[in-house]
């Protein structure tokens, strides 16, 4: 009776292997046979963002998107969701990848897989011109406003990093911003990705610098952990497309921060 229950355990464990390596196999199988990539996005500025006027995405992910359709021959069918769901969305299954330029974090590392890097950013800072501040010294000194917003990465980073000037939090990136251009702080910390745009569209006013005591993220593609097939395909297409200098292309012309491509 024993040796009967030893082969029954063991043709469960045998057979669990070949599930476990047949469903290892499946996305990519799928993808293959479909042609399509279900990708999740949600909408962020410069990087996927639906233009009515147009009918079509705009911004580096949609650009890298319609890239990788001419390069792979798989079509990509973009599903719209919010950043509150994106994650629980890749898990129940209603795409196979989140791309919408997702920071490569280890806290979202502990639910979902992540590719190679494509995107780099860091802890920035948003001042007036008129100050001619271009140092994290500059910025450290008594009588200096800090603006941050309350609860936020950067908030955490730059509260331990002002030993002189004095760390003001706001609720909102906008009261930080109008403390700048009142002058009321002399910088607004947040990443450089937002500071990069906010600067753009003050131009008269606004620049951004990289304090040299700064933070660096990644951005990558997100996944599940069971879909390691699939993240090797999309990783090797991120790195086909960093040696043509593919990212670099999409720096400019989207006016990322210097080094959104290449890292440090």
């Amino acid at each position: 009776m024993k040796k009967g229950i030893s082969i029954f355990a063991g043709l469960i464990v045998i057979g669990m292997f070949f599930c476990q390596i047949a469903f290892a196999g499946s996305i990519m199988d799928k993808i293959n046979a479909e042609k399509t990539l279900k990708v999740g996005v949600a909408p962020w500025k410069n990087f996927i963002m639906f233009n009515p006027k147009t009918s079509e995405y705009e911004g580096i992910i949609a650009d890298d998107l319609r890239n990788f359709e001419k390069v792979t021959g798989i079509k990509v069918k973009i599903m719209k969701t919010t950043w509150g769901g994106m994650i629980a969305g890749l898990q129940a299954g209603k795409w196979d990848a989140i791309m919408n330029g997702l920071g490569a974090t280890p806290k979202r590392s502990l639910a979902v897989s992540f590719t190679i890097p494509y995107g780099n950013y860091c802890e920035a800072a948003l001042v007036n011109k008129k100050n001619n501040i271009k140092s994290f010294d500059d910025l450290d000194q008594p009588g200096n406003v800090i603006a941050v917003t309350a609860g936020t990465s950067a908030h955490e980073l730059w509260k331990t990093q002002f030993k002189k000037a004095k760390i003001q939090t706001f609720a909102d990136s906008m009261s930080c911003m109008l403390e700048v251009l009142q002058g009321r702080a002399q910088a607004f910390m947040s990443d450089s990705l937002i500071q990069s745009s906010r600067a753009k569209d003050h131009p008269e006013s606004l620049e951004v610098f990289i304090p040299e005591n700064t933070v660096w993220f990644f951005q990558a593609h997100a996944l599940r952990y069971a879909d390691a097939d699939l993240q090797s395909f999309l990783n090797t297409y991120i790195r086909n497309m960093q040696s043509r200098g593919w990212y670099s292309e999409l720096e400019k012309k989207w006016n990322m921060p210097e080094g959104w491509a290449t890292g440090r």
